[in-house]
């Protein structure tokens, strides 16, 4: 639209926070189902709820600005939103990190909408709509609100993500002054050590770009290759990833056949680390694409 007065303006404003909302509804759901802590996991169910009710008021003020509730692309959100979908496709490590990631890339929406429903309701009172400005303000508060509540959790994960770290850093301290311990007290506990290097072993993530070795480690597993919908521009996959059965960022992904991932992998010189078994002993689907040479 070209502006060409301050009523202008208000609408566009106006057309830029309804689509952003309506893109927002559409990925929390899916954002909200590979978060593994049940209180963000809550957080961000609750605000579909006030994203539909937001949305409804904005549709109150097109009938009173008397024009018909359209959305005017927002680029912005559709770019915060494609980078959450990326966190969300990603392979998860490390539950509590995961978790604040989506935090973290659900506040950037926070505050992005923060700023856009200030501008609006600045311009609105400029015009002397109260009541629209008034409608403003409950959703401004709304997104204030939720900011905090993820400022809150994002800081409660993060200090358990850091104890989670800890942990394994810990054992293997303790572990290796046992291995010294035992050169140090013979043949006897050197076996102890042999077999706990043995289990170890099974344990490792190792980096390869051999493609039978990749097909065949992800198809033991059940997983298909695939790319991330909407990471690609034409003619370009975009970013590539192991899909696996019954993962919960599936809706972000789209199929593609063996030979296109792997001239994406070669053309990208990428090369996988994948895990073979988890520390338990049970079969890892832990994996990781990185540049060769890291």
């Amino acid at each position: 639209m070209r502006l060409q007065s301050a009523d202008d303006l208000f609408l566009t404003e106006v057309q830029d926070l309804y689509d952003a909302e309506k893109q927002l509804l559409r990925a929390l759901p899916r954002i909200a189902k590979t978060a593994g802590n049940k209180e963000l996991t809550t957080a961000l169910r609750e605000h579909v709820d006030e994203t539909r009710t937001q949305i409804t008021r904005l549709e109150q003020i097109f009938e009173m600005l008397g024009k018909k509730a359209k959305s005017h692309p927002c680029l912005g959100m559709k770019g915060i939103v494609e980078e959450a979908q990326e966190i969300v496709a990603e392979e998860r490590s490390e539950e509590a990190l995961h978790d604040c990631a989506i935090a973290g890339a659900a506040r950037k929406a926070e505050h992005y909408e923060m700023a856009g429903y200030l501008s609006a309701q600045d311009t609105a009172r400029g015009l002397g709509l109260k009541d629209a400005a008034s409608l403003l303000a409950e959703s401004l508060e709304e997104e204030k609100n939720m900011d905090k509540r993820l400022k809150q959790l994002s800081s409660q994960m993060f200090k358990e993500a850091q104890k989670s770290a800890a942990r394994p850093a810990a054992a293997a301290a303790k572990a290796n002054g046992r291995n010294g311990s035992a050169k140090a007290n013979g043949s006897s506990n050197a076996n102890r050590s042999s077999k706990a290097n043995g289990r170890g072993k099974s344990q490792s993530s190792n980096a390869t770009t051999d493609h039978d070795f990749i097909r065949q480690w992800a198809e033991e597993r059940g997983a298909q290759p695939a790319c991330v919908k909407g990471t690609g521009k034409k003619g370009d996959l975009g970013m590539i990833r192991l899909d696996f059965p019954g993962y919960s960022g599936a809706d972000s992904l789209q199929p593609i056949s063996w030979d296109e991932w792997f001239d994406r992998f070669d053309a990208n010189h990428l090369a996988l680390i994948v895990q073979d078994k988890t520390a338990s002993g049970e079969t890892s689907n832990f994996n990781k694409l990185v540049r060769r040479g890291e």
